[in-house]
């Protein structure tokens, strides 16, 4: 981590470097060449920003793999490096003409032009949510949760056309005199809300796949099986029997690589509806599988992923404080499962079995809703400060005529 310090207080000393030799050879009064100075020590400025949240998430993954500051900041990522590349093609093709005035307004469009480049990923995932959905409601059952998917689905293909429609229903109720203004500054905000929440959902998506495919190291003393659902005669549902499948596998494995076995943590309570608690049906199930039942501990009173990783934490304890683990799940359910263990000062891996395609898009739904939940502060805090410099941006290229739309 202090190698990191050193390289990013490097990078920002060669910026400070690169930034004062460009204008001091720079003519200040060639306001083209000045204009292109300008550009280019904000792409250097742009790409050490990058730089610094690269090394930020990594040191941010290697403390606690499972973040959603992590996304936060891996959004963030995502856009500066879009905006990088749009900068140096805006400067390669405007070379010769390139002004104040176009470093001013392709900064303040940069959303826009982040929203309409995201937006055809956007779309295909809204449609495919919704098909997804409907073929789990048929497969499975209806369930209220399940039309979240095509809810938001059909929220984000029409977020568009929504915020088009309200930009106009405001500025027609707007004076005349600031219409030009208000619609630039409306125009704005928008995009950069829609780019916000569009680069949270790339985020998810890759946090979430990353996660569900990550192999531990063979090293683990303890592994949680988290409990689900479990058939009326007490068998394992095809979606458990994964999980618990997928345990056995990375135990066998481990065992393979380094000779080292594994305690197994089966953790679920008894619901109203259930024969037996979750824990009990994963133990008979592990020793059909031929696990020794001396290599099992049970935990069967938790209702709540929380209650299962806190739980299992104090089953884990009472054998070894300083154990390893790993928790095997639902490859969707990997990341958040993750999250709330490391809330529960669990430091810990986690293994994701493989699940029916129509599940995914809606797991995936719910843990970009349970990442607005759960930082819903620091979301609301950012959106209004990016707005916020936007709106003062917008009022002082108004004031000195730089936005080249104001008339």
């Amino acid at each position: 981590m202090r190698k990191r310090g050193f390289f990013y207080l490097l990078v920002t000393l060669i910026f400070i470097f690169l930034s004062v030799f460009i204008l001091h050879r720079t003519d200040l009064s060639d306001n083209v060449l000045l204009s292109k100075s300008i550009q280019i020590i904000l792409i250097l400025f742009l790409i050490r920003i990058s730089i610094g949240c690269t090394l930020y998430i990594k040191t941010q993954y290697e403390r606690r793999k499972y973040s959603y500051k992590i996304i936060m900041n891996l959004g963030l990522l995502i856009f500066i490096n879009v905006n990088i590349l749009r900068q140096i093609n805006l400067l390669a093709q405007n070379w010769n003409v390139f002004s104040i005035i176009d470093i001013y307004n392709n900064t303040l469009r940069s959303f826009s032009y982040f929203t309409m480049l995201t937006l055809p990923c956007i779309v295909i995932l809204s449609i495919y949510s919704i098909i997804t959905n409907i073929v789990l409601i048929r497969k499975e059952g209806f369930h209220p949760e399940k039309l979240l998917g095509i809810l938001l689905g059909f929220f984000a293909l029409f977020g568009l056309l929504g915020s088009q429609t309200l930009y106009y229903v405001i500025t027609r109720l707007l004076f005349r005199t600031d219409k030009q203004f208000i619609k630039y500054t409306i125009d704005i905000c928008i995009n950069a809300s829609l780019s916000y929440l569009y680069t949270l959902v790339i985020a998810t998506l890759y946090c979430n796949i990353k996660a569900g495919n990550h192999i531990p190291s063979y090293d683990k003393d303890f592994i949680i099986i988290l409990g689900s659902k479990i058939n009326e005669d007490g068998s394992l549902t095809p979606l458990l029997k994964g999980r618990v499948d997928k345990a056995i596998e990375f135990a066998n494995d481990q065992y393979k690589s380094t000779k080292k076995k594994l305690i197994y943590v089966p953790s679920g309570g008894k619901g109203r509806d259930e024969v037996v608690a979750e824990a009990e049906a994963i133990q008979n199930y592990l020793l059909e599988k031929g696990i020794q039942k001396d290599q099992i501990i049970i935990e069967d009173q938790s209702t709540s992923t929380v209650e299962n990783m806190r739980f299992s934490r104090d089953k884990i304890h009472s054998v070894n404080d300083h154990g390893n683990v790993v928790f095997a799940t639902t490859n969707y359910h990997v990341f958040r499962s993750g999250v709330i263990a490391c809330d529960q000062g669990i430091d810990c891996e986690g293994i994701g079995s493989k699940t029916k395609w129509y599940f995914y898009t809606n797991a995936l739904i719910r843990e970009f809703v349970a990442n607005l939940v759960q930082e819903k502060k620091s979301h609301i805090t950012l959106l209004f400060m990016i707005n916020l410099s936007l709106i003062v941006l917008i009022a002082i290229g108004r004031y000195y005529h730089l936005i080249s739309i104001i008339k």
